[in-house]
């Protein structure tokens, strides 16, 4: 099922194509690029570095990052750095296996999202100003998950084994729309270590920065890949997916778990954590969730 044409949920500083010549964008502050001056790397997955290169910039394209991303092979690491917790696993699903869950994920509807998304929610409300959680219209997770949770597995188990999520979320980029995810950082009162992504459909750039070292690193995602930041990843690097790398339409579909302090023992575990491992471990059929 492909997208039609809609209003976009773009509200604040964000926007689309659908929204960038309207007056509220074009009263947005623009601010200079910050990362024209950072030290730019390109992540080589065979030997799990970043090498640092002289051919990328802060504006370089999707396809000048996947040329240099084969090339960075062939050149010596002794300047290169290792980001600890990144993880990166290409060909994490077979070809049947991706046509199996976008099938699925297809039938279910879809809403609109801010900067030109479309997103299917599985997982709890998250007042994150206010620290509150709702589980009213958290009924579980989609029937496919147990699949992935296996093979995640069964590819690495000390990395990425026993993988609990609190919520998934399917994340739509399409090119037309300009669609991104601007550099963040993901909360940390209620998502613990390991952020997982799942590239559907095409192949992207995830795009980290390290604002206190003023780095820059491309990692290039392959269509059916798998990226987990954790560790040095996760908090000390923001990450995001800007909108000149995606080509045609893309899924992302993301897993995010428990921090520490809603697991079992933590302080919000009575409060909130116990419930939500509940309706984690929750499968849903489709027909419940489909529109």
């Amino acid at each position: 099922m492909g997208s039609s044409v809609q209003e976009c949920g773009c509200k604040g500083a964000r926007f689309c194509a659908l929204c960038e010549t309207t007056e509220r964008v074009r009263k947005l502050r623009v601010e200079e690029d910050k990362y024209t001056h950072y030290k730019v790397f390109i992540y080589d997955p065979l030997r799990q570095l970043a090498i640092p290169t002289c051919n990328l910039n802060s504006k370089s394209s999707l396809l000048e990052i996947i040329d240099e991303t084969s090339a960075c092979q062939s050149v010596a690491s002794e300047d290169a750095i290792e980001i600890d917790g990144l993880t990166l696993i290409h060909d994490f699903l077979t070809e049947s296996e991706e046509s199996s869950i976008l099938e699925m994920i297809d039938n279910v509807k879809w809403v609109q999202s801010q900067s030109g998304r479309r997103k299917q929610d599985y997982g709890p409300k998250v007042n994150f100003k206010h620290k509150k959680v709702k589980t009213d219209s958290f009924i579980g997770m989609p029937e496919y998950a147990d699949m992935l949770l296996n093979k995640m597995s069964d590819c690495d188990l000390k990395k990425l084994g026993n993988y609990q999520p609190f919520e998934m979320c399917n994340l739509e980029y399409e090119e037309v729309k300009k669609s991104a995810i601007e550099m963040h950082q993901d909360d940390m009162w209620i998502w613990g270590n390991r952020l997982i992504s799942i590239n559907l459909i095409s192949g992207s750039v995830m795009t980290l920065s390290n604002d206190s070292k003023s780095f820059l690193c491309y990692v290039h995602m392959p269509h059916r890949s798998l990226i987990c930041m954790a560790d040095e990843c996760r908090y000390d690097w923001k990450h995001g997916v800007l909108a000149h790398h995606i080509r045609g339409r893309r899924i992302a579909l993301t897993m995010r778990e428990a921090a520490k302090d809603f697991k079992e023992g933590g302080e919000l575990y009575e409060k909130y954590g116990a419930e939500l491992i509940r309706l984690g471990n929750i499968r849903v059929p489709l027909s419940k969730t489909s529109a």
